[in-house]
């Protein structure tokens, strides 16, 4: 048995159990046993903050203290804190009754024992130097953290658990490491190279990054839209990618910082520098109407003190926005003057659109930077983008040189068009004219939101593209014409040409065109009856013009536009192109016409003058302008032309394609003043200049003082002691459930004290001494006794210790959100393991986005390969979180969040059993599993006993007897997906799905042991 007394005084320190030090014989610490006592009892009223400092007294600091005979060291009765918290006048104890923060017996005790004991202070913990302890000289690596890990146990009588199995240990290695769970083949390969060398050739893998991403992500606030409002999106995927790939390299933690923080300072600074600095345009902005610029601007400074000071100090300077900090040395001064770094950052508060900004931005666009919506924008284009232009753009050039090649023959058909062309004028001919192609940039037509192919990707009548529209119901697209629209004369006809596919026709299909004065009542459709606009009735509201056009072919429909209510003068304003189900292609529409207007449309303005004189008049020049106009409508030339629209599609489409980024660009600083009680209208406050806090070491000038490229340097410079000790404290509680400092986002008093400092002393300062790499300190760890003990927890144990603060075991950590669909994914064979990229979208459930406005959005899930990348990609909505990730307790990145809760509720198993995403895995699963023990395997790596193959066999057995007497459950349960499956025996699969649906339930597949 464990003697619980033993372990109290290390529980006690990180606020498990109070305890009586008199039980133990244990020396005082002033980190470890008050300061966390004066700071939750003592520091609201008497700390650091002297607006609410109460009788002019400061416990925080020792000179003070003593100074007002608050302390006397080693005199009880002289001591006033002594009498005040044991007296029974309820005027005079301390804490007041009023504040709820009375002492328990052993805090009064500890207290007394400390005064006794000479009332020593120490500095905070988090604030002294990084040193490594004495106790380590002569070890290294993993032996050096086991000791750290045994030492405190043995002075205990404990010691650590037994290894985990092999078959434990390698899940742990392997959703630790790459986030993903083994595959068959890994079990031999680990237990043939063994684990050191199976580490690394984890930490070589391309997932190690993404797995890393993750935590990096949440506390740098990473999302693919705004929040705020309306919460739009904003394309930012290209800094998650650089991320990845950041900690794929080993890029050492202090570039990493620095090039997040003043990348784009550097000098010659790379693409990939700038693409970093983004991290100060990932927090929430607002395009809000009628929201106040100086607010807003308030507000992101506000947010990148935040950010910035717990994502790499694990520091609350937040807390002093308003007034100094309560418990920590923090003031008001310093959180003003460490956001006076950041004034230089190019931006509004209010991002209306209207392109003000406080200073010229000419010069930034003369330098090449794109200013949108959201202020400056960074492309960046891949490697495998440039390519594919070079290669569009060289392409382009050869078919315009085939194009504009001499042709003697290409003439002579000039000279007879033009002369048609002059006769068909004379005697007033109707003439077509093409409206709508590309995507409406002719006629100015908002065509936002429309699908476009090009022929590579599907069907196309005339030009680079085509748009396509598929529903299973009722769908259309609006086009909006305001700007140039159609106007009608007397006999004119109205075209558009469509393609059906043949596989998947519509219903029916409807041309709309919405009068300038008299709104849509102008229709004619084709096909059966079932569009609700106008169905029923037969008249220029809603005439049909016969059935639907042939399939697997380009179409010409015609409306004359008298068959729909339309006469001369009347102006077409808006087009919609519906239908009800199916699979259309749309391209071409225009205006058979007479009228001059559109009868020479398309002849540019030197043409009509050549064409309308004779030849013999013409010059040479003159000719030569003929031919080169004939030359873009000449049906000789209609395979090049086209060849040439396609081309230049494609390289608008890949120019389009480039992802962009909101860049940090510099200027010149903001003033930047200290706020009363944070109110951005009071102006009365001091101007400060650029300072790091003033009671940390200072790097880089005066107390710090300087640009965001020196606060940069300070973060990771070795005289500042909180980014390292902030950072290994984050990835120890990853590996263990626990920072060795319990409380991640704070390191300050209100934090926790280690649980075993020296160990986070030592691999802090291993850390810093290896060059800030990454992968080594993760390899220090995995390679730890400590890392691969068993889990299992001793049952006294368990009572005493349950959230493994001693260290005496590993700990069972439920995956995160993202690891909990990527493992589903992965142990059905569906995962699509492509990195990098933009943002996907998984299926989610309809109607989830209902209540998103500015502007009004509906989910369109991937129906690609997209549809299984893993989580890390996934569309990261602020305000509507994927409902899946918000189950497992995904963060919505509003804020900085440096450690997510753990929650196990009734939600998620209905995730696991009815989201699609898990049921079309539990069916591929179960379509390529040989039986219910390879199935099994697959999931957990290891055969089920028999006992749970027992259980899975009665299941699999009731499923088949319920599903026999029910095939449409069965195929609707196998429909679930865009993956299909052939089963010969539809009824065994759908059972033998929910046995896997159940597997990928199970505790033991969620949990990583």
């Amino acid at each position: 048995m464990i003697s619980s007394s033993k372990c109290l005084p290390i529980l006690a320190a990180v606020g498990l159990v109070p305890v009586l030090l008199s039980a133990v014989d244990e020396e005082i610490s002033f980190n470890r046993d008050i300061r966390p006592i004066l700071s939750d009892k003592c520091f609201a009223c008497h700390g650091p903050d002297p607006n609410t400092r109460e009788a002019d007294l400061r416990l925080d600091m020792r000179d003070d203290a003593l100074a007002m005979e608050a302390i006397v060291p080693g005199d009880l009765k002289a001591s006033e804190l002594y009498w005040r918290i044991t007296s029974d006048d309820e005027i005079e104890i301390m804490p007041p009754p009023e504040t709820h923060k009375q002492l328990t017996e052993s805090e009064r005790e500890l207290l007394t024992r400390w005064i006794e004991k000479g009332a020593e202070y120490e500095a905070h913990w988090a604030y002294l130097p990084v040193e490594r302890p004495d106790e380590t000289k002569g070890l290294a690596g993993p032996a050096a953290v086991d000791h750290l890990v045994r030492e405190p146990l043995a002075a205990e009588a404990l010691k650590m658990a037994s290894p985990a199995d092999e078959i434990t240990l390698l899940r742990r290695l392997h959703f630790d490491i790459t986030g993903l769970p083994p595959a068959p083949e890994d079990l031999p390969a680990f237990r043939m190279i063994g684990r050191e060398a199976y580490v690394d050739r984890l930490l070589a893998s391309p997932h190690f990054g993404e797995r890393m991403a993750i935590e990096w992500l949440d506390a740098v606030r990473y999302a693919d839209t705004v929040g705020y409002h309306g919460d739009q999106e904003i394309e930012v995927s290209a800094f998650r990618d650089w991320v990845i790939d950041a900690f794929n390299r080993n890029q050492p933690f202090d570039r990493f910082t620095i090039e997040q923080i003043a990348g784009d300072l550097l000098p010659d600074a790379t693409l990939d520098q700038k693409v970093a600095a983004s991290y100060h345009r990932l927090g929430q902005s607002s395009q809000e109407g009628g929201i106040q610029d100086a607010e807003y601007l308030a507000k992101y400074q506000a947010e990148r003190v935040r950010t910035t000071a717990t994502a790499w100090l694990g520091a609350t300077l937040a807390c002093a926005e308003c007034h100094d900090h309560k418990f920590d040395p923090y003031t008001t001064r310093d959180f003003y003057e460490f956001a006076a770094f950041f004034a230089d950052i190019l931006e509004k508060g209010a991002w209306t659109g209207d392109g003000s900004y406080q200073e010229d931005i000419e010069p930034y666009q003369e330098a090449g930077i794109a200013f949108g919506k959201r202020g400056p924008q960074l492309a960046v284009p891949t490697e495998q983008d440039l390519e594919n232009i070079e290669r569009i753009e060289s392409q382009l050039a050869e078919a315009k040189r085939e194009r504009d090649r001499p042709d003697p023959a290409l003439a002579r058909a000039a000279r007879k068009w033009a002369a048609k062309t002059r006769q068909a004028l004379a005697e007033d001919r109707p003439a077509d004219y093409v409206y709508l192609e590309e995507r409406g940039e002719k006629n100015e037509v908002d065509t936002k939101g429309w699908n476009f192919v090009n022929a590579k990707k599907g069907q196309v009548h005339r030009g680079g593209v085509a748009r396509v529209q598929e529903s299973a119901e009722l769908i259309q697209h609006i086009g909006r014409a305001g700007k140039k629209p159609i106007e009608v004369s007397d006999g004119d006809v109205l075209f558009a040409y469509v393609w059906l596919d043949p596989k998947n026709p519509p219903r029916q299909l409807m041309l709309q065109f919405h009068h300038h004065e008299g709104g849509w009542s102008h229709r004619a459709w084709w096909g059966e009856d079932v569009i609700p606009y106008g169905k029923g009735s037969n008249g220029p509201a809603h005439r049909r013009l016969g059935e639907l056009p042939a399939a697997g072919e380009w179409v010409r429909l015609e409306v004359p536009v008298a068959e729909i209510g339309l006469g001369p003068g009347d102006r077409i304003t808006e087009l919609a192109y519906t239908q009800f189900g199916g699979r259309i292609y749309w391209d071409t529409v225009g205006l058979r016409s007479t009228n001059d207007r559109y009868q020479w449309a398309d002849v540019p303005e030197p043409i009509r003058g050549i064409v309308a004189k004779p030849e013999a008049r013409w010059s040479e020049t003159e000719k030569d302008r003929l031919l080169s106009h004939y030359r873009t409508i000449a049906p000789e030339r209609e395979a090049i032309r086209a060849r040439i629209a396609g081309l230049e599609s494609q390289l608008r489409d890949a120019r389009a394609g480039i992802r962009t980024i909101p860049a940090t660009v510099a200027a010149k600083p903001r003033e930047i003043r200290i706020l009363p009680r944070g109110n951005w209208t009071d102006r009365s406050g001091e101007l400060v200049t650029a300072k790091t806090p003033h009671f940390l070491p200072a790097v880089g000038g005066e107390k710090g003082e300087g640009t965001r490229l020196e606060l940069a340097r300070w973060l990771v410079s070795p005289e500042n002691p909180l980014t390292a000790r902030t950072f290994v404290n984050r990835l120890w509680a990853r590996l263990f459930g626990n920072g060795i400092s319990g409380n991640l986002e704070d390191l300050g008093s209100q934090g926790q004290w280690p649980t075993h400092p020296g160990l986070l002393d030592w691999l802090a300062a291993e850390f810093v001494e290896s060059g800030w790499d990454v992968k080594h300190l993760v390899r220090t760890v995995v390679l730890s006794e400590a890392y691969a003990q068993s889990s299992d927890p001793a049952p006294e144990l368990l009572e005493i210790d349950p959230y493994n603060r001693l260290l005496a075991r590993q700990s069972a950590i439920r995956l995160p959100a993202e690891l909990v669909r990527d493992n589903a994914l992965s142990v059905s064979g569906l995962l699509n393991p492509e990195i990098g990229g933009r943002s996907v979208r998984p299926y989610q459930p309809a109607g989830y986005y209902q209540h998103l406005n500015f502007p009004r959005r509906t989910y369109q899930a991937d129906r690609d390969e997209n549809q299984y990348r893993r989580a890390v990609y996934t569309h990261w909505q602020r305000t509507f979180l994927h409902p899946a990730m918000k189950a497992f307790d995904a963060p919505s990145r509003e804020e900085c969040t440096m450690g997510r809760e753990s929650s196990s509720t009734p939600l998620q198993a209905l995730v696991l059993l009815n989201d699609p995403s898990f049921v079309e895995a539990a069916k591929v699963l179960a379509a390529r599993s040989e039986d219910l023990v390879d199935l099994f395997e697959r999931v957990l790596t290891r055969a089920p006993t028999a006992e749970e193959l027992r259980v899975l066999e009665k299941l699999e057995a009731s499923e088949r007897k319920r599903l026999a007497s029910d095939s449409a459950a069965a195929e609707k349960l196998l429909g679930v997906g865009l993956e299909t499956v052939e089963a010969e025996d539809p009824v065994a699969l759908a059972a033998r799905t929910a046995v896997a649906r159940t597997v990928l339930n199970l505790h033991e597949t969620i949990i990583r042991y």
